[in-house]
């Protein structure tokens, strides 16, 4: 009987199915990898877009937070001044209730505002009621300014008002006889039920946080939290133990000791106001919703791998191509976010200096021009020009360009940051500082001080008109002691324009008075 061999024919096809069957595993493999891949990358992005939504979150709670501080706080000071020019006395309570019941009027954010006497006894309060042997003398906050001779504002914990019986955190400032002796407070009531309506309108998870806390740790409040928390102390916690002492505003992700929830923290520390804020998303939520996602993306990685069984070589393009929709729509949306998270900083920041911008320029100075006019206090506006800085584009190029802006923009904020003032970029190479209830003479220190830091500086500029081989300013300051009414702002830029010009033609690197 002849010895049967295998035919060619079979031999090569068995070939080709080994080879086949080898390709498909091959691929199988290779699109298992890149799927995992993919997926652990999706989660890492998930959880950079969460991180980067919490603390953009909790930046634009600060600055609603510190918006609702800041306008009780210019409430009081306008009080406290009013009170200590004309007194408090019987013939003043009148006008006093009068000024309260407006001031109150225009704050939604206010429970009430009140007046006490160095005994802690009422004197006027915006509602016009004050009961019986009313006194509180034993508040915190009263007996802080007995003990502290300090003109700011002072932020307490939250407590529940006498009168009402609401839950309030206490803003208060000193009241000083002429000699500097205490004569009383000035006390403005926010109402937590406030920050319990503005923070009920964001769209968030019922797990998902958003709380106001003093810089000591204590909570004044905290979606979706009851009021039992409030005034619980959360000093041990790794964001007051660690983390705000390395930054004033970054990212975490820890396990929250009020509920034992996994979360995704923004928090930013307010600049004016010892007070945090924080924007937490529930990270389990988080891993739901990108699972969601995983579980449609394995369903059509099964069904690309049965066409790669049925199909072969056609499979390998088809998952090139799927993936490269998908890395596409990945940047869409990457760019799409980034797009927005852009708009919502340019709204008030300049986003080179991240000073405020033109915008917020106009919008401050309007709004110390009416307050100047209405204490009759000074106001000095400072407009600043960087010499020269076209030659030094021309020289050393925009990025070098920019940089020394940023720079420059730093200096001009250290400088100004111990005063009531506003430190913004004007337009292109021009900045400008607006400096409130201060004279001339101080403005032009703060000038003196800002030519010498920025000269300081030693940033390289030798084709300088200014002569000085390093980059310099030109300052144009000039002041309106009085504004009086009816008088427009726009004379006070004019002015200090003019100085500017002053100062450029007389050989830059100075200051000029108008």
């Amino acid at each position: 009987m002849p010895h049967s061999h295998s035919s060619p024919s079979a031999m090569l096809k068995s070939g080709l199915r080994r080879s086949m069957l080898l390709f498909l595993i091959t691929i199988s493999i290779a699109v298992l990898l890149v799927s995992g891949w993919t997926m652990w990358s999706s989660w890492n992005r998930m959880v950079e877009h969460g991180q980067m939504d919490a603390r953009n979150l909790s930046q634009s709670i600060s600055r609603q937070a510190e918006d609702t501080f800041l306008q009780v706080d210019l409430t009081l000071q306008d009080l406290r001044d009013r009170v200590e020019i004309n007194g408090m006395g019987s013939e003043q309570k009148d006008y006093l209730q009068t000024l309260l019941q407006s001031r109150k009027a225009t704050l939604p954010q206010l429970h009430g505002l009140f007046i006490y006497d160095y005994k802690g006894s009422w004197i006027v309060t915006s509602d016009g009621k004050i009961p019986a042997q009313a006194n509180n003398a034993d508040r915190e906050y009263f007996k802080f300014h007995q003990r502290n001779n300090d003109n700011r504002v002072h932020i307490g914990k939250v407590i529940r008002s006498r009168s009402t019986g609401d839950l309030i955190i206490p803003v208060s400032m000193r009241l000083n006889n002429p000699d500097g002796s205490f004569h009383g407070v000035v006390l403005g009531t926010i109402r937590i039920d406030f920050f319990r309506q503005v923070y009920g309108y964001y769209n968030l998870g019922d797990r998902d946080t958003l709380s106001l806390l003093l810089s000591d740790g204590t909570i004044l409040y905290s979606r979706p939290f009851d009021d039992s928390v409030i005034n619980r102390n959360m000093s041990q916690a790794p964001l007051f133990s660690h983390l705000l002492k390395a930054a004033s505003s970054g990212t975490a992700d820890y396990r929250s000791t009020l509920d034992g929830v996994e979360r995704i923290l923004g928090y930013t520390t307010l600049k004016r106001y010892p007070l945090v804020v924080v924007a937490g998303f529930d990270k389990q939520e988080l891993l739901k919703s990108w699972f969601s996602d995983l579980l449609i993306y394995a369903v059509l990685s099964a069904i690309l791998l049965m066409v790669i069984c049925l199909l072969g070589y056609m499979v390998m393009r088809h998952i090139r191509l799927n993936l490269q929709n998908q890395i596409e729509l990945t940047q869409v949306r990457d760019q799409l976010t980034a797009m927005n998270h852009t708009l919502q900083s340019l709204a008030l920041l300049d986003g080179l200096t991240g000073l405020a911008n033109r915008r917020q320029f106009d919008l401050f100075l309007q709004q110390q021009w009416k307050r100047a006019q209405s204490l009759k206090q000074p106001i000095s506006l400072l407009m600043i020009d960087v010499d020269s800085f076209k030659l030094f584009n021309d020289n050393f190029g925009h990025q070098l360009g920019d940089d020394c802006l940023r720079r420059i923009a730093a200096t001009l904020s250290n400088l100004a940051a111990s005063s009531e003032a506003l430190v913004a970029r004007y337009g292109g190479e021009e900045f400008a500082i607006v400096l409130t209830g201060q004279e001339s003479r101080s403005a032009n220190t703060l000038a003196q001080k800002a030519l010498e830091a920025v000269q300081a500086l030693a940033i390289s500029h030798p084709t300088s008109l200014s002569g000085a081989g390093v980059v310099t300013l030109s300052i144009g300051i000039t002041t309106n002691s009085q504004p009086a009414a009816g008088d427009s702002y726009d004379g006070l830029i004019t002015s200090a324009d003019a100085a500017l010009y002053q100062a450029k033609n007389q050989g830059r690197n100075r200051a000029v008075v108008l």
